[in-house]
């Protein structure tokens, strides 16, 4: 069923698939890629902000909402994004119950794209490589709280031609057709949600905490005219901070010097305490109290690491029989940024919930919801 906060030309019945597909063999590859020199970034790094869309600093912040309503909310988003990497997960009951789409997720980063530049709230992701948003003239658009982006009113935006190298790093590209044609991106979730539209060059502005803007020109996004089944997401589109190339985490390149980490403080925090994102040497990490893990690389731009074990008070569950030989599977788990809730690997669950029953002596009862295997 169509969701009813949807915009349509008139006339429009269905998003029409585009089929024509990028000659490969032609590909005359365009430079099209970043070449900022990012002086503030190359001399000592920034950081910008990260809001909780929960947050008071945040625009979807509503004050009449309990903790508990957040947390409940928050579990049902958490549960719905699961589905995009396992539609089948054992956590997922009814992914329609999530009140924002697949591709929502928590943390929203303010930028700006264009010339003049036009301010844009996106959703920060881990999990995704490809920075887009909705723009006009949209065949179909979900409702946000800012003016939607409007390509041709900016001197720096130009579309990527079918035959660049950016359109072929896409795993779902198309062309427009005709001897000019220009690259058209699709991108498609496990729960239904997709967004279509051209793949282009412009200047994208972060706002960074010294007050100064960061300008990176050319850079890679994708501008969404056909954005489906996407509820109640208020923010436009993604910002990606995947491991692929035309990642917001990618595209600056040797002018960070390929460095990017983010700091998430609790969104019941008071105050104006943001989280933040910090680029170049800003992201560096150290101290007495700083531990790292290593990062398992895999064929995609997802973030693995290797779980072993958790923990509850002073029991420890171990991973194990992970694999066929027995042996600890490497890269069992990932970093995403857009989930609040950990899931773990099915095996682990059973001594999970058997020790957080030993270490909590209270009664258990039914989650009305139906999607809390403890409650």
């Amino acid at each position: 069923m169509e969701p009813s906060n949807v915009r349509k030309k008139k006339g429009t019945t269905q998003r029409e698939k585009r089929t024509v597909t990028c000659d490969v063999e032609t590909a005359q590859y365009e430079d099209v890629i970043v070449k900022s020199s990012l002086i503030e970034a190359s001399s000592g790094g920034f950081s910008v902000d990260l809001i909780h869309r929960d947050s008071p600093n945040s625009p979807f912040y509503n004050p009449s909402e309990t903790p508990s309503q957040r947390i409940a909310k928050a579990v049902r988003r958490s549960i719905s994004l699961v589905n995009r990497f396992k539609p089948t997960s054992s956590l997922s009951t009814n992914a329609a119950q999530s009140d924002i789409s697949s591709n929502g997720g928590e943390y929203l980063l303010k930028y700006s794209v264009g010339t003049p530049p036009v301010e844009i709230l996106g959703f920060a992701d881990t999990s995704t490589d490809l920075i887009w948003l909705q723009c006009e003239p949209c065949s179909i658009c979900y409702n946000q709280t800012a003016p939607i982006f409007y390509p041709k009113k900016s001197s720096t935006y130009k579309k990527a031609s079918c035959s660049s190298a950016q359109c072929q790093s896409l795993p779902h590209s198309s062309s427009s057709g005709g001897n000019n044609s220009s690259c058209q991106y699709s991108m498609d979730y496990y729960d239904g949600s997709s967004s279509d539209g051209d793949l282009a060059v412009d200047t994208l502005t972060l706002g960074s905490t010294t007050s100064r803007p960061v300008p990176l020109p050319k850079t890679i996004i994708g501008c969404g005219y056909d954005n489906e089944r996407f509820t109640n997401a208020n923010g436009s589109g993604v910002i990606g901070l995947g491991r692929g190339a035309i990642s917001l985490a990618s595209q600056p390149g040797s002018s960070i010097g390929g460095k990017f980490s983010y700091c998430l403080i609790p969104f019941t925090s008071h105050g104006n305490t943001t989280s933040k994102l910090n680029f170049g040497s800003n992201a560096v990490v150290a101290g007495s109290g700083a531990v790292s893990t290593p990062l398992i690389l895999g064929q995609d731009s997802y973030y693995y690491i290797t779980l072993e074990a958790i923990s509850v008070g002073r029991k420890r569950i171990d991973l194990t029989n992970a694999s066929e030989s027995g042996n600890l599977e490497k890269g069992n788990i990932i970093i995403n940024s857009g989930i609040t809730v950990t899931s773990l690997p099915e095996q682990l669950y059973p001594g999970f919930i058997s020790a957080l029953k030993d270490e909590i002596h209270l009664q258990d009862v039914y989650d009305p919801t139906g999607q809390l295997i403890l409650c």
